[in-house]
């Protein structure tokens, strides 16, 4: 579905990316992983238009990204969750699940209000507040529902349960869960390896811009003292 090739970024002169690969398969679960400044951000921002890629190649379902405007990329069907969350401060609940919300490659079931509260009904329950009235959790819970509400091939998190508490983190999880048992795609950045590992079909990890590593959770268990090495577990 999603094929990242030796893929190159920068900001201004400072080069970030040099050399990442990836792959997401359809109804598959993968784990970009790396220590923080190692690129992870950096490369969903260029696989979403973001940032610019300098050199390498972004395809999708057989499409080229590379070199495509944000908004574009979107319509073809990855919804992002970015890190910070970024929801509308002032607009309601509801008012941010609608903004985006569509379902341009007609997937069905859809996403819609009723199954996004259904799936955070702690969201149902705040339907009119205003978003920086919400927690830093229940804000967690919005993006990921605007996310849905585009109805995507692709879900992309960034940092999905970042700073977030216990209870709640391990809500976000469940409701990730039950994405992936209906067949969601999902490409996520993370640094709860412990439930990554029981979580994703596959993990790739970035040191410094390059891809260094990837296999499955098998091959993580196995391999513990060199992901010990490039993400500090």
């Amino acid at each position: 579905m999603l094929r990242v090739e030796r893929l190159q970024a920068a900001y201004g002169q400072s080069q970030v990316l040099f050399d990442v690969s990836l792959d997401i398969g359809d109804a598959e679960v993968v784990t970009l992983l790396g220590r923080n400044g190692m690129g992870k951000t950096t490369t969903i921002r260029t696989i979403m238009g973001l940032t610019q890629a300098r050199a390498g190649q972004v395809s999708f379902d057989g499409m080229t990204l590379t070199g495509r405007a944000p908004e574009q990329i979107a319509r073809v069907g990855i919804g992002l969750v970015p890190e910070g969350r970024q929801v509308f401060p002032t607009l309601t609940v509801q008012e941010n699940l609608v903004a985006t919300a569509a379902n341009r490659l007609k997937r069905s079931p859809s996403w819609t209000l009723e199954r996004v509260f259904n799936l955070f009904p702690r969201l149902k329950e705040r339907t009119q507040q205003m978003a920086n009235t919400l927690s830093g959790g229940e804000q967690q819970m919005l993006a990921v529902g605007r996310a849905l509400m585009t109805n995507p091939k692709l879900l992309i998190l960034d940092e999905a349960t970042e700073g977030l508490a216990p209870v709640i983190r391990a809500e976000i999880w469940s409701c990730l869960a039950t994405l992936k048992s209906e067949g969601q795609s999902i490409l996520i950045v993370d640094k709860n390896l412990g439930v990554l590992r029981r979580f994703a079909d596959r993990h790739v990890v970035i040191e410094k811009g390059r891809t260094v590593w990837t296999g499955t959770g098998a091959d993580l268990d196995r391999d513990a003292e060199a992901i010990h090495r490039y993400v500090g577990v």
